[in-house]
């Protein structure tokens, strides 16, 4: 039996683990491949590659972000062949089985639970080597019945999983590689399915160690563990920093925390790690008390404030922070409220999220407790509930757009720091910009990061003039001037003449700018762009991603 396994990624630079996962686990029993293809390629394509490789059974991993483009070409691959088995499992089909079937007649089952025990067990059945009566984790097809099997009692090991990533990894370049070093939660939030099922399992910490130093020596740019909670042992998390920081690489790791698990011990130990090594993402989600335990979530806010500002002084270190909006207890005054005391650790992003009623979430099953009204199509995301209204989510979603485009970019962070240490109220900034662009460009209006600066400086700097030389810097650190905007004033002709001189004198030069001991000024200049900011010149360096400060050379210069 020819079985391939199959999904669809988000993003062309997105891999999957899951794919890999299930091949692993059936190769052994059946001639199995995987291929990946992504939600943005055309559906035609996608069947006549599948209808190429001529399989004799297809199984999909499902999520919210795919599962209505999959059932899209599962039924003209089954018209296509007749005779092919179809199956689906993952989060977004598991919680749905029968309604899945009963709905979608080319579909012939299914599976629940772990891909590796519930897909090994259909295979079997398939290929006759298991009567599908005995099987667990399968909701089935049985002529015009619908039967739903047992779920397993077993779990997987992890440690009897092989790596998935070989030599051919180097035929991922430029792509995120995804990687597992336990599976569960030991939290149970309402609105996530990770702490369902079986206990949390780790791997083994000596493989890890051996695992993610195959990464390091295969160059590959960047890892995101899937670990739910990849500090939920606290001793095994420290091992596992410690490796990595005692083996310095150009690889970076990705990895949910939770943050009031980090400890002292543990912050001394990150100390230690290379810049630009590891991203943390920490779910925050919302500071309101009511609302965390609302939604069973026991963090503390204040312990985990702690340990990001901690995180933060040190910098070696790239923050992510989540809030959700929407969550039961928290209307737009507590939202706000939660928005500007997360924002105010000045993480490196702060994503904005919607909170979507997942199927099989406890959320979801109490969503009449808290008048929860939302779309009925995947991602499921609210669109009101008895705290908040659409009103007050299409206003954050405003909020939302303007955090992505000028806070999580980090091209306005010298214009952010400065606007945002003036006014504490960071939310109405957000807000201000989002409501300019709605009203000044059409919608799907695509920004180009000229037009940006030009809301900012529209928006707030127009009318003060320290904040408009921020953002002057901002804009001059991320690009060389071509037509300069008029913001920009009038450039000093005459400064560039001065850093060329100064970069002909080799003693200044060894003393303040070593790295360019050696390098001809002309060939320097290339790449340097003089401006006068307020009382200051500055060098903008866009090869090294530097700013030199030479008002002193300058001034003495021109004094002369």
């Amino acid at each position: 039996m020819k079985l391939l396994i199959a999904t669809l990624n988000s993003k062309y630079t997105h891999t999957s683990l899951s794919v890999r996962c299930l091949y692993n686990a059936v190769k052994d029993i059946c001639r199995a491949s995987f291929a990946e293809y992504t939600i943005n390629d055309n559906i035609e394509s996608i069947v006549a590659d599948i209808f190429a490789k001529k399989p004799d059974c297809l199984a999909f991993s499902c999520y919210i972000w795919n599962i209505e483009s999959i059932f899209k070409i599962s039924s003209v691959i089954k018209k296509a062949l007749p005779q092919i088995k179809i199956v689906l499992g993952g989060h977004e089909a598991e919680h749905d089985g029968v309604s899945i079937l009963e709905n979608n007649l080319f579909i012939d089952a299914v599976l629940r639970g772990e891909g590796e025990i519930s897909l090994r067990e259909y295979v079997k059945c398939v290929l006759g080597k298991k009567d599908i009566s005995t099987a667990f984790s399968i909701t089935y097809r049985n002529g015009g019945e619908i039967i739903s099997l047992p779920d397993s009692e077993d779990s997987v090991d992890l440690n009897s999983l092989p790596f998935v990533y070989d030599e051919t990894i180097e035929d991922l370049k430029n792509r995120i590689i995804y990687y597992e070093t336990s599976r569960g939660c030991p939290y149970n939030c309402s609105y996530c399915l990770s702490g369902e099922g079986h206990r949390v399992r780790f791997l083994d910490t000596e493989r890890v160690k051996k695992e993610l130093k195959f990464f390091m020596d295969k160059k590959v740019a960047l890892v995101k563990l899937v670990d739910r909670t990849f500090n939920a042992d606290i001793k095994r998390a420290k091992e596992i920093f410690e490796f990595i920081a005692d083996n310095p690489s150009d690889t970076c790791f990705h990895m949910e925390l939770s943050g009031d698990l980090i400890d002292n011990e543990t912050l001394t130990i990150l100390k230690r790690v290379k810049k630009g090594t590891l991203q943390f993402e920490i779910g925050v989600q919302t500071t309101n008390p009511d609302t965390l335990r609302a939604i069973n979530r026991r963090v503390t806010f204040k312990k985990l404030q702690n340990s990001v500002k901690r995180l933060m002084e040190e910098g070696n270190i790239h923050i992510h922070l989540d809030l959700i909006a929407g969550l039961p207890f928290e209307d737009i005054a507590s939202f706000k409220k939660s928005f500007n005391e997360v924002l105010s650790l000045k993480p490196h992003v702060l994503q904005l999220g919607f909170l979507k009623m997942l199927k099989g979430s406890p959320i979801r099953e109490e969503s009449q407790k808290h008048g929860y009204v939302y779309r009925d199509y995947p991602p499921y995301e609210v669109i009101s509930n008895d705290y908040i209204s659409m009103e007050d989510l299409m206003e954050l979603k405003l909020t939302e757009d303007a955090l992505d485009k000028f806070y999580n970019s980090g091209a306005f962070k010298n214009t952010l720091d400065y606007l945002m240490d003036r006014n504490g109220n960071y939310y109405s900034v957000f807000l201000a910009l989002g409501n300019f662009m709605k009203t000044n460009y059409p919608t799907g209006y695509s920004f180009s990061k000229k037009a940006l600066y030009d809301i900012m400086y529209e928006c707030f700097a127009k009318s003060d003039s320290l904040l408009c030389h921020e953002l002057r810097k901002d804009y001059l650190i991320f690009q060389r001037p071509g037509i300069r905007p008029h913001w920009l004033g009038i450039h000093d002709d005459s400064l560039v003449e001065i850093a060329y001189e100064m970069f002909k004198d080799e003693d200044y030069k060894k003393r303040h700018y070593p790295c360019y001991y050696d390098v001809p000024a002309k060939e320097i200049m290339k790449h340097i762009y003089v401006e006068r900011i307020n009382n200051q010149v500055l060098a903008f360096d866009y090869l090294k991603g530097c700013v030199y400060d030479i008002t002193d050379y300058c001034s003495e210069k021109i004094s002369q």
